[in-house]
């Protein structure tokens, strides 16, 4: 058996479909900076916790006991906004959407998601439609 194996495993996230099933409107709740790593190809910029407001997936039934699932509602995930200063405007309670998913950085690995976009806009509360938008392009504006 090949010992600390995971370091040759990369398991593909369906990220379209994440934002998808979800509605791409998700709650901001933090932020902390993202150093990045030339050597992975990835740019500094800034993780972000986000919390689930909204789940259409699929109802899933446990094979073992027969019943529902919860869904995702109110579950909070960290995902990387790559190429964007840090601080970005948002603070915890707004609405925003995610943008540029980025499948080729992104991976799932010992039951963790390891999620990477190049962009992130807030949505207005009242209509939730996309204003101020923030991504690798505006990264300098960001501050």
């Amino acid at each position: 058996m090949l010992k600390n194996g995971y370091r040759y495993t990369k398991t593909m996230v369906l990220g379209e479909e994440l934002l998808k099933d979800t509605g791409n409107r998700y709650r901001f709740v933090n932020q902390r900076a993202s150093k990045g790593n030339a050597e992975k190809g990835l740019e500094a910029g800034a993780t972000v916790t986000l919390q689930i407001v909204e789940d259409h997936s699929k109802l899933v039934i446990d094979k073992a006991t027969g019943l529902e699932q919860d869904n995702n509602v109110l579950e909070t995930f960290d995902c990387t906004i790559l190429g964007v200063a840090y601080p970005l405007p948002y603070k915890k309670g707004d609405y925003v959407a995610l943008e540029n998913f980025d499948a080729s950085l992104s991976y799932y690995i010992n039951f963790s998601f390891i999620l990477r976009f190049h962009g992130i806009k807030l949505l207005k509360s009242a209509n939730l439609q996309g204003q101020g938008s923030v991504s690798n392009a505006a990264a300098g504006q960001a501050k």
